[in-house]
């Protein structure tokens, strides 16, 4: 349904556009490099990579404390040190470290993510004014992002140089 919903959307653009003697101006740009040429951008590539660091060293420890106490458990259990309770009490141990690290590690992930999605918003947001905005100053019809076109025209124009102006950027 949906499908046969912009089949027929993209078939009545041509057909509208036409019938108003208005030319259709198509435009394409490439969100991705728009992205990394925006100075904020590489601030945020720099605090993620600061806060997956944090995370990294508090798993080696984390890692370095099981391997620890696994070592000393094999090295009872060599020895022929170890008593039921003992080994329970160990393997209890090594199950509780190993779990910890599992949490951790997921509630990593999710604050790793989060941090992206709160210091990338703002900017994705300011990146889509700046292309809403050069789409009605120069009369755009449509501004379709690069990566996903399966054919442009030589007549689709390339927006991006004109975003970059808009935000400022100068490379």
């Amino acid at each position: 349904m949906f499908k046969k919903l912009v089949f027929v959307l993209f078939l009545a653009i041509p057909v509208f556009a036409f019938s108003q003697n208005t030319p259709i101006k198509l435009g394409f740009l490439d969100a991705q490099d728009l992205f990394l040429s925006l100075p904020e951008a590489a601030k945020i590539e720099a605090s993620l990579k600061e806060l997956g660091e944090k995370h990294e060293k508090q798993m080696r420890s984390m890692e370095n404390e099981f391997n620890s106490k696994y070592a000393d458990y094999q090295e009872k259990e060599k020895a022929g040190l170890m008593t039921p309770a003992i080994r329970e009490t160990l393997e209890s141990e090594l199950q509780m470290l190993q779990t910890r690290m599992q949490n951790y590690y997921k509630k990593a992930q999710d604050e790793l993510q989060k941090a992206q999605e709160d210091l990338q918003n703002p900017l994705k947001e300011k990146i889509l004014k700046a292309i809403k905005d050069v789409g009605t100053e120069n009369g755009f019809l449509y501004i379709f992002e690069s990566s996903n076109l399966l054919f442009k025209s030589d007549q689709a124009i390339d927006v991006t140089p004109l975003v970059k102006r808009k935000l400022g950027v100068t490379k």
